[in-house]
């Protein structure tokens, strides 16, 4: 980022910050707890999970990429990491998995319509408990990365997710409580997609029916996913 970008967006967000204070007349029993509480917020990882919840995460993406004609985009979340390398088409499942069966397919075109051959295709989501694997300390499952192939198509045998609540035994868990709002995202893959001259797409797919697609606690549910 250069200097100028830099000073601006700093000068912009303290100078509301400081009227935000001076409006809401915040003291220092009120200041200095909450940046502990932004403090304990880093030691647990929780940076991208606040940012989240505040739907400040949902609102840079907004900016960030315009709604058009291409498919619409959302926020990566706090569960992504690198995923393995599997083949096309892959079951992501092991031998004892729980839930219901889930075929994730489709086509990566280009905004003129072309099919993108050697796309990267990234999936990952939560299991049947509503768990990801990074939350269990275990080998990467559920999630995996592709290339599409020569019809510029990706397959997935997954399952299907359920609705789950954010992590709530740590300090954003805890301002939720306190805020009196509840911890709940809608039921959701998530796709991340690379290709050689193209502009990288981060989004989600939402299931149809789900009981907190109007109340996601993030935010994300757009009407085209």
């Amino acid at each position: 980022m250069e200097a100028d970008r830099l000073r601006e967006i700093v000068n912009r967000v303290t100078d509301d910050l400081r009227a935000a204070i001076v409006d809401l007349r915040i003291t220092e029993e009120e200041w200095y707890p909450a940046l502990d509480f932004l403090v304990d917020v880093g030691r647990q990882g929780e940076i991208i999970l606040l940012s989240d919840v505040l739907r400040l995460s949902v609102t840079v993406n907004g900016v960030s990429h315009p709604e058009g004609s291409h498919t619409a985009s959302s926020v990566v979340g706090p569960f992504w990491r690198e995923s393995p390398s599997v083949r096309n088409p892959a079951d992501l499942r092991s031998t004892d998995e729980a839930g219901e069966p889930l075929v994730v397919s489709g086509a990566v075109r280009s905004q003129d319509g072309e099919r993108v051959i050697g796309a990267e295709v990234d999936l990952w989501q939560a299991d049947d408990n509503g768990t990801y694997d990074v939350q269990l300390d275990r080998v990467p499952h559920l999630r995996g990365r592709q290339r599409t192939n020569d019809e510029g198509r990706y397959e997935f045998v997954t399952v299907v997710p359920p609705p789950y609540e954010v992590p709530k035994d740590g300090p954003v868990g805890r301002l939720l409580n306190k805020l009196g709002r509840h911890a709940f995202r809608p039921a959701h893959v998530h796709l991340k997609v690379n290709a050689s001259g193209y502009r990288s797409l981060t989004t989600m797919v939402f299931l149809a029916g789900d009981p907190w697609l109007s109340d996601d606690v993030i935010g994300a549910v757009k009407a085209p996913l």
